[in-house]
């Protein structure tokens, strides 16, 4: 068998089947990405609340206010996050919430559940940040779900802070420079540590990236499966069609004739050289005009090798093929009776 031929046969097999590789491959794509898509949701279902609120809490603008610290010696206070990891106690957030009758309490529970916890990177919807050029501490509110809200919480936190009535406030000094408002005050170069509406965008991206990606292992998977599907198909089938149907030996001799030729042309590589004599077979499933074979004395034609004439000799066996006519039991029977012969093997496929 010839590699070059499997691999021209296995391209038209590829070309003729197109349309029903692309449809079963739109299918296989659309049942992955579906499937992924409703099993996320499925994983999901306990963060996509959190996702959603947070996602309508970040989309306001904050409030804030500034303020410097001080030690008891006068000294500069740089530890901003001590602020609002207290003013985000639950006690303290009731007690905020009591006072303000604005409930925000959920925006911690919110960020915890998508783990986004307070770290040195990252401070979360409250937050304390120190500006180490000027140790001007910025108290940042983006917790409530709109931006009055915010500025309430901000006024309630700065009141509270100017009534020193906190814990740890015997040790240090608190002085606000600016009062609460609406508008970021952070600096630009600490803004990376504080969540804006953009902040949640790499939880979309990354979900649209994950459909892309699965849709290309779709469309591998379902390319493979298809085409898979299809040649096993193929090889089941009684009929033959392609040349990886069968199989002959090396040095057999194999053409592959593209059907549109003239019967003449047809004729042609079936009796060439002329001074040869042959026996040619062709299943009984052909018409008379499918292809041309002269009647002469060189020439015997016969649908079975079986009923061929023992006192006929002969130079060569032409077993001719047509795709989607020739049946595989038939001519698996003619090759084991050619290679009995002691003569060359010809095989002409028609395709």
């Amino acid at each position: 068998m010839s590699l070059a031929t499997l691999i021209k046969e296995f391209w038209r097999f590829i070309k003729e089947n197109l349309l029903r590789i692309l449809m079963g491959v739109v299918m296989v794509v659309v049942l992955v990405v579906s499937g992924r898509y409703f099993l996320n949701r499925w994983v999901r279902q306990d963060t996509r609340p959190a996702y959603d609120y947070l996602a309508e809490v970040y989309q306001q603008e904050p409030a804030s206010f500034q303020m410097i610290v001080t030690m008891e010696d006068g000294s500069i206070f740089s530890t901003a996050s001590l602020f609002d990891d207290y003013f985000s106690t639950p006690q303290v957030v009731q007690s905020i919430e009591e006072k303000t009758g604005v409930q925000f309490a959920d925006w911690l529970e919110a960020e915890r559940t998508l783990e986004m916890y307070k770290t040195n990177d990252f401070r979360g919807g409250l937050a304390g940040l120190r500006d180490t050029a000027s140790n001007v501490i910025t108290m940042r509110f983006l917790v409530g779900k709109t931006s009055e809200d915010n500025l309430k919480i901000a006024q309630a936190y700065a009141q509270m802070v100017e009534e020193e009535a906190l814990p740890f406030f015997d040790k240090i000094q608190a002085t606000i420079i600016q009062e609460p408002a609406l508008g970021e005050m952070v600096p630009i170069e600490l803004t990376d540590e504080v969540p804006t509406d953009e902040t949640l965008t790499p939880y979309q991206s990354k979900e649209a990236k994950g459909h892309i990606l699965y849709g290309l292992m779709g469309a591998i998977l379902g390319t493979l499966l298809v085409v898979g599907v299809l040649f096993v198909r193929q090889l089941f089938k009684k009929v033959i069609n392609y040349a990886f149907d069968y199989t002959w030996r090396l040095e057999d001799t194999h053409l592959l004739v593209e059907h549109h030729r003239s019967p003449e042309a047809i004729q042609a590589l079936i009796e060439f050289p002329s001074n040869q004599k042959q026996v040619i077979v062709k299943e009984d499933r052909f018409q008379d005009d499918e292809v041309l074979i002269s009647d002469n004395q060189r020439q015997v034609r016969v649908t079975d090798l079986k009923h061929l004439d023992a006192d006929f000799s002969f130079d060569e066996i032409v077993i001719i093929i047509k795709s989607h006519l020739t049946t595989k039991e038939w001519f698996k029977d003619q090759m084991d009776f050619a290679h009995l012969y002691p003569c060359r093997v010809r095989i002409i496929h028609i395709v």
